[in-house]
């Protein structure tokens, strides 16, 4: 969504951020100059928010509405019923089915969602699937910045921090430690891999699943070949230590980490969840599991880490693979949206 907003203040395009005050999101706007109004968002039922966001729409004549996640649709569903004129397009990055609740009902089949924007074609076919009407649903994939990856940051320290020597093969693992993105499945791969070359495996990130999966690493046996790091800052220093990267989620929108991964010249190994098929190949830069697989996934670890020269050869594939899911792609097709509907020619096949 910044990178999003970066390009519109670019280009001239008049616009406003609404967000939480004193979030990270507001911290960079200001640095950015990205005109930013903070509305505190207690919930997604928040109606004391809704006079400050009508007050700003009618100052600065909005016309469009794009809320970003669950809570940001809520809200603008309630703003668009005292602004029924707004055109309302909605950003969806989770895999997940709607749920059946009458509340979440009233959210994806009213009629004033203009259209959904959904990061991967698994998520439009799961928000068809649950009866929302095709035609307002758009595959935009979420892009990455590449340049980002152009000279990434030395490692030199991290392997001194965690004490990995050169010739340890590093895994790499970058996700929130909560039940979807299923470290477990990884850890059980890791007991039951067996190979005579060394290796670690780091998890990066925090989680309220942090603590089980510590003593699960424990009670498998293989605290000696796992590395829990936290949260980190410092992430594409981490992406040029790793030599290869696996996500081994049940369910994902994308998966932009797999994107970084990309970008950055690693050979992946990955689950067949959400969209994660979208942007990999198996075989061709990467291997890719079924979800839980977790005797597979120990084998594919083993063949990247006994083979070198098919980790270059996977990561060089992988590198030229990404350029299709830059944010310069993102931002183009988002742009088109936005015109279609402010120009009030809806053509529904971008």
């Amino acid at each position: 969504m910044f990178y999003l907003a970066e390009a519109l203040q670019s280009l001239g395009k008049p616009q406003i951020v609404a967000g939480q005050p004193n979030s990270e999101l507001a911290i960079r706007c200001k640095a950015k100059n990205i005109p930013f109004v903070p509305i505190k968002m207690r919930n997604e039922l928040d109606i004391l928010s809704i006079p400050a966001f009508l007050k700003t729409i009618d100052e600065n004549r909005i016309q469009l509405i794009h809320a970003h996640t669950a809570k940001a649709h809520a809200i603008a569903l309630l703003i668009k019923t005292f602004r029924y004129y707004l055109s309302l397009i909605v950003s969806r990055r989770v895999d997940f089915h709607i749920n059946k609740n009458p509340f979440s009902k009233l959210k994806y089949y009213s009629s004033k969602n203009d259209i959904f924007l959904t990061v991967s074609n698994k998520i439009k076919d799961i928000l068809i699937e649950d009866g929302v009407n095709p035609e307002k649903v758009v595959t935009v994939y979420s892009g990455i910045d590449l340049k980002r990856f152009e000279n990434l940051p030395e490692p030199t320290y991290l392997k001194k921090e965690f004490i990995i020597s050169e010739d340890t093969v590093v895994i790499g693992n970058v996700a929130a430690l909560v039940d979807h993105k299923d470290q477990l499945t990884l850890l059980q791969a890791i007991s039951l891999l067996d190979t005579p070359k060394r290796f670690v495996f780091l998890i990066v990130g925090e989680g309220e699943l942090e603590e089980k999966l510590k003593q699960t690493a424990k009670s498998l046996g293989i605290l000696d070949k796992v590395i829990f790091t936290g949260f980190r800052k410092d992430i594409l220093a981490f992406y040029n230590l790793f030599d290869v990267f696996t996500l081994t989620s049940k369910e994902e929108g994308l998966g932009t980490s797999v994107l970084d991964a990309m970008a950055s010249g690693l050979p992946v190994v990955a689950t067949k969840a959400g969209g994660i098929t979208e942007m990999i190949e198996h075989n061709k830069g990467s291997f890719v599991a079924d979800i839980g697989e977790n005797k597979k996934l120990a084998e594919y670890y083993k063949t990247l880490i006994e083979d070198e020269n098919l980790r270059k050869t996977f990561g060089n594939y992988n590198k030229a693979q990404v350029e299709k899911f830059s944010i310069t792609q993102t931002i183009k097709k988002t742009i088109r949206i936005y015109n279609l509907f402010l120009d009030k020619k809806i053509d529904y096949k971008i």
